[in-house]
């Protein structure tokens, strides 16, 4: 047996809106204010007895997050939204920018010449492990040393006189050096052997008695002084300050030997002479003074027959040349600049110590196969930044003593003098090979 339905009664409404929604005016419930949930279409909801209600004023919680730009509504409408728009960009952005970035790098890999193995090598610390050693010491032993120095000078006001680093008597041993030996700062030749302290200890002979060097100093000359860097000191004081006799220099100034640091030989008057360039191309000594070599910028230095590339550093004072020898080789301070009219001298190592650090220190140790007749060539920067080559054919090769006068001799041509510490491993000797400009090319 079928049962009817049952007919449901719907709240009360007014007559347009119950036919709006379709519904039969017998099917209204009458007003009564008040309905309870089985009047409701679904049995069992909540009513919301708010029609004779008095009206409450919202908290100001319930303000807040009914505002606009409430910081509570922002993350609700974020959180509905999933994720900020930036975020989406960003992963939409990605794979485009991922795959640009590798092709980039396989252009340059392929079609460049940078060489992406570099940039993971760690490069050489320009600092040879005795001037490391002895910068250390330097500083436990700040106050003895300044004790010991203090006594052989008397009221000094300039501190390069006591300054470790420097050397007073220009036997090419520092300072401090010299407080580790037990010598005399001011005395080039102690014993007056005829030469100085730093080349009596090169032959195995104490400075100090004339007999064998002790084991103690060996083992101080092994660890904190470098002979090479010692013996490039004592070379560039003996050009700087000639032999003198009365006050006057033995060598001749503008002449066959060196010159004295207050007459450099970049200041001698140009010869009246072309210098052969090779074909029909001459420069005058005049123009290649002309060239104003940027020193801030390291040269480069080519000698092809001896498959050596290698950087030239301007070096600006001798107490440098433990730091300047590990970042190529060195140009004399006060010495001609290439292109210029005067000798210029250039020097490298030809050995170190095995566990010296650093790409050069063994340079110029084929130096001696340089023959005559075969070229080099500096290229150096100008202020202008532009580069200028300059093309040297080798005329000699000679070996001097560390304070021989005539390995800087000039005669009013552009001289390039490469020197290094010779036989291989000792410091006795320089090898100097000399070449002359042939020809600038811009």
């Amino acid at each position: 047996m079928t049962q009817e339905p049952s007919t449901k009664k719907y709240p009360q409404t007014s007559p347009e809106v119950a036919k709006m929604l379709g519904i039969h005016p017998d099917q209204a419930a009458p007003s009564t204010g008040v309905h309870s949930a089985a009047d409701l279409p679904v049995p069992g909801l909540p009513v919301v007895e708010e029609i004779n209600q008095p009206a409450v004023a919202p908290h100001a919680d319930e303000k807040a997050a009914a505002s606009v730009d409430s910081p509570k509504l922002k993350s609700i409408q974020e959180q509905a939204a999933g994720q900020p728009a930036y975020k989406k960009i960003a992963k939409a952005v990605l794979p485009f920018a991922a795959v640009f970035l590798v092709g980039m790098f396989l252009y340059y890999f392929f079609f460049t010449k940078i060489d992406f193995s570099a940039i993971f090598k760690s490069q050489p610390v320009a600092v040879t492990t005795q001037q490391s050693l002895d910068q250390q010491l330097e500083q436990q032993d700040a106050t003895a040393y300044n004790a010991w120095v203090s006594s052989y000078y008397y009221s000094v006001s300039d501190p390069k006189i006591l300054d470790p680093e420097v050397d007073n008597s220009g036997n090419g041993l520092t300072n401090f050096q010299k407080y580790l030996l037990g010598l005399n700062p001011k005395s080039y030749d102690t014993l007056g052997l005829g030469e100085a302290d730093s080349q009596t200890i090169t032959k195995g002979i104490n400075p100090l008695t004339g007999g064998a060097i002790t084991d103690a100093q060996k083992a101080i000359v092994s660890k904190y002084v470098d002979m090479e860097v010692v013996m490039n000191r004592l070379t560039l004081s003996a050009m700087q300050n000639p032999p003198q006799v009365a006050g006057a220099s033995t060598g001749a100034v503008n002449g066959t030997y060196g010159y004295n640091q207050n007459t450099p030989v970049i200041n001698q008057p140009v010869v009246n002479q072309n210098l052969p360039l090779g074909g029909n191309t001459t420069i005058t000594p005049s123009a290649a003074n002309q060239v104003n070599i940027n020193t801030g910028v390291p040269g480069l230095l080519e000698i092809p027959d001896l498959k050596i590339k290698v950087p030239i550093v301007w070096s600006q004072n001798p107490k440098n040349f433990d730091v300047d020898l590990q970042s190529g080789v060195v140009h004399y301070p006060g010495t001609a600049l290439p292109g210029q009219i005067g000798t210029t001298y250039i020097a490298g190592h030809s050995s170190n110590y095995p566990w010296a650090k650093g790409s050069y220190n063994q340079i110029f140790s084929t130096l001696g196969k340089l023959a005559n007749n075969t070229s080099f060539k500096i290229t150096v920067t100008q202020t202008n930044g532009k580069t200028v080559t300059f093309d040297y054919v080798v005329t000699s090769s000679k070996q001097f003593s560390p304070t021989d006068q005539a390995q800087f001799a000039n005669t009013g041509k552009s001289i390039v003098a490469l020197s290094t510490c010779w036989p291989v491993g000792s410091t006795a000797k320089r090898l100097v090979v000399f070449g002359q400009l042939t020809q600038t090319e811009n």
